[in-house]
């Protein structure tokens, strides 16, 4: 049995990754948004305020129940109880008629037992030790956009909700410069924080440059059905080859003056394999 998971920055060009995984036969939820977000994991764990005081007995909990809806496609009532606790009191959720549907439906469907099955939600890239201690057959993909599109996204949901983990914060009277370096700084700490975390899984672990994805869909797709050592049909292939596009805003940096970052946050782009 093998379980994958895609996390990244906010705002990185997660879809096209985790829509290769979909075409390509790899069970990855049936409660997506569209960017292919898992939304069962969005409720269970992007909530900062629960994670601060969380044990890991209850990080465990979250996870027994987000491995039973996923990988048994059932839940017991402890896991059903677990998820609509952790959705009731998620701020992200104010809706839950269809989650609602679904655990009933799963309470009362029969067990399955997926051998591969998998994840993409950005917000994982927190959940990084937790996950590989919880799965060990865990394989980790983590997307890195180039940083200095990334200062300049409008999509400051992980900076707003993780940078007090690298001592980032926002007052809410930050000017659009300010916002852009602190996201800039945000994208440097959460990147080498997630690298490093990576690293630690040896050849379980993928570094995708979302650049390169993009340029040479060729190669990477190959690399990245190498790496899940999944089996798709060369017509197939040739399907999947035409998933990943070009962003519009790719680029968007060249319309910015680039003197409010430090030297290091250049270096690391550089570092990371982005040209400027």
């Amino acid at each position: 049995m093998m379980v994958i998971a895609i996390g990244a920055l906010g705002g990185s060009g997660t879809r096209a990754i985790a829509q290769v995984l979909i075409e390509a036969g790899i069970y990855m939820g049936d409660d997506l948004n569209g960017p292919n977000d898992n939304l069962i994991f969005t409720r269970l764990f992007k909530n900062p305020s629960w994670y601060a005081n969380a044990s890991k007995e209850e990080i465990n909990k979250r996870l027994d129940a987000f491995r039973d809806y996923m990988e048994q496609d059932r839940l017991s009532f402890n896991s059903a109880a677990v998820l609509i606790k952790a959705s009731m009191t998620n701020p992200t959720f104010r809706q839950n008629k269809k989650l609602a549907k679904n655990i009933l439906r799963k309470i009362f469907s029969a067990s399955k037992e997926r051998s591969i099955w998998g994840w993409k939600e950005p917000n994982t890239q927190i959940f990084i030790d937790e996950i590989s201690d919880y799965f060990p057959n865990l394989k980790y993909i983590h997307i890195v956009r180039h940083g200095l599109d990334m200062a300049f996204s409008k999509n400051t949901q992980q900076l707003r909700n993780w940078g007090h983990r690298y001592d980032i914060h926002l007052s809410g009277k930050e000017t659009d410069d300010e916002i852009a370096y602190k996201q800039m700084e945000y994208w440097v700490r959460s990147t080498q924080d997630a690298v490093t975390k990576g690293k630690k899984l040896g050849e379980r672990f993928l570094l995708i440059n979302h650049s390169t994805f993009c340029q040479q869909p060729i190669e990477e797709i190959d690399k990245l059905i190498q790496f899940l050592g999944a089996e798709v049909k060369k017509n197939k292939l040739n399907e999947l080859y035409q998933v990943p596009k070009k962003p519009t805003t790719l680029g968007r940096y060249k319309n910015h003056d680039l003197q409010m970052f430090d030297e290091r946050h250049i270096s690391y782009v550089k570092k990371m394999g982005f040209e400027l």
